[in-house]
């Protein structure tokens, strides 16, 4: 019963979140998304037996640059020892981005979860700090500027899905 009601919870504040306008916000400043084009994304992904992934992607964009990009990535086991696995090496990716600003993110735990939320505001990033963190290949940075058609088709090789937002 408390798993139903936290699926219901969640997918409630997937669809409120989804209808609104200037939701997003990252480093404390809320972003007027209104203007942009939005994509919702899924991706699957294979985590082994027992292990359900829900990989989900808000996708905020302008002509070709990447504005905003938010990321829900979460694992769903009974076994605890995997949520173990899986907190500890998102909270060590986190490590690497501790005091970039304009990078977002957070790990929670539930009995049979883990989830990984980041938002990543392009526009006013440090692209050369990220650059130094993440490198050079596979990247979507091209002078100084996130691609949305880079992210989307390093996105598509991995199975990512997306779909136009009407808002």
């Amino acid at each position: 019963m408390k798993n139903r009601i936290l699926l219901i919870l969640v997918i409630s504040l997937l669809v409120v979140t989804g209808c609104n306008k200037n939701k997003v916000v990252v480093n404390g400043e809320k972003i007027n998304t209104g203007k942009m084009n939005h994509k919702h994304c899924t991706r699957s992904a294979s985590a082994g037996d027992g292990i359900k992934t829900d990989l989900q992607y808000e996708v905020y964009y302008t002509d070709d640059i990447l504005n905003v990009l938010e990321s829900t990535e979460k694992i769903i086991t009974n076994d605890s020892s995997t949520l173990d696995e899986y907190e500890n090496a998102y909270k060590n990716i986190n490590k690497n981005y501790e005091g970039l600003k304009y990078y977002d993110t957070t790990v929670e735990r539930t009995n049979d979860s883990v989830l990984r939320h980041t938002t990543i505001n392009y526009d006013k990033i440090d692209t050369d700090k990220l650059l130094k963190i993440e490198g050079t290949e596979y990247n979507i940075i091209e002078n100084g500027k996130a691609k949305y058609k880079l992210w989307f088709d390093l996105a598509k090789k991995f199975g990512t899905k997306c779909e136009e937002v009407e808002e």
